[in-house]
């Protein structure tokens, strides 16, 4: 999904990983989702962006669809913002929040003008929307960080990919994607993918057994969603 926020000094500089831990908690649920990120990297979608192959109406779908999503996933950074536990997260968190509106609306102005229909979200996109909503509403900080980082940690690491091949394979021919590729180097959106990971971090440091397992399973789930939520367009796109 794209969201970008502004980064923020680290609020919480002396949170280490939970005693008796060889890495942080975020390099276990890296790990949890290896098959999943292989398996988002062999996505056509993820090629076709790429290479440039990718048909027009699959992009719209995808873009779209963003739209919606984002829509929802500002109020659960708002909530977000709302259950933490220092001012410095409440801004970086609601800083999201707005960020995401912001990139609806660029969504509309720049990619969706023109086009005057609303579609309805797609199933993945209902799916995500309300794996984090019951997320969100059981009010649980930590476990809810944990929901929401794989949107911004996936996001950021395909996106470095595409971008990177995108500059490599560059051609006289003009890609057909080449400004949404461009995005991907969005330095802040970099940073802040990184601040979102140390605050998962010094969540699960205080997190109970019981919550860290949470944590693990929503991450998981997330992610599948994410991988699902890309290969959306080819099987839902119209026509």
């Amino acid at each position: 999904m794209t969201v970008h926020a502004d980064p923020r000094p680290d609020p919480r500089p002396d949170a280490q990983p939970q005693p008796g831990s060889t890495e942080p908690f975020s390099g276990l649920l890296w790990a949890d989702i290896a098959a999943t990120r292989t398996a988002i990297d062999e996505l056509p979608f993820i090629a076709a962006l790429g290479d440039g192959g990718l048909a027009a109406g699959h992009f719209a779908y995808y873009l779209a669809q963003d739209a919606l999503y984002l829509a929802a996933y500002s109020r659960v950074l708002a909530e977000a913002s709302v259950l933490a536990p220092t001012p410095a997260e409440r801004e970086f968190w609601a800083a999201g929040a707005a960020s995401c509106i912001e990139v609806e609306l660029e969504l509309h102005r720049s990619w969706l003008a023109g086009d005057d229909t609303r579609p309805a979200p797609g199933p993945v996109t209902r799916a995500y929307v309300d794996h984090l909503v019951a997320v969100s509403a059981a009010g649980n900080y930590a476990v809810l960080l944990a929901a929401v980082l794989p949107c911004y940690w996936l996001y950021a690491d395909v996106g470095e990919r595409l971008h990177a091949g995108y500059l490599a394979g560059r051609r006289e021919a003009a890609h057909p994607y080449a400004d949404w590729l461009e995005t991907y180097a969005d330095e802040a959106f970099a940073a802040a993918t990184r601040q979102a990971i140390l605050l998962t971090d010094a969540a699960a440091a205080t997190a109970t057994t019981v919550d860290r397992a949470l944590m693990r399973a929503v991450f998981a789930r997330s992610a599948a969603l994410e991988l699902l939520f890309f290969d959306a367009p080819r099987l839902h796109a119209p026509g």
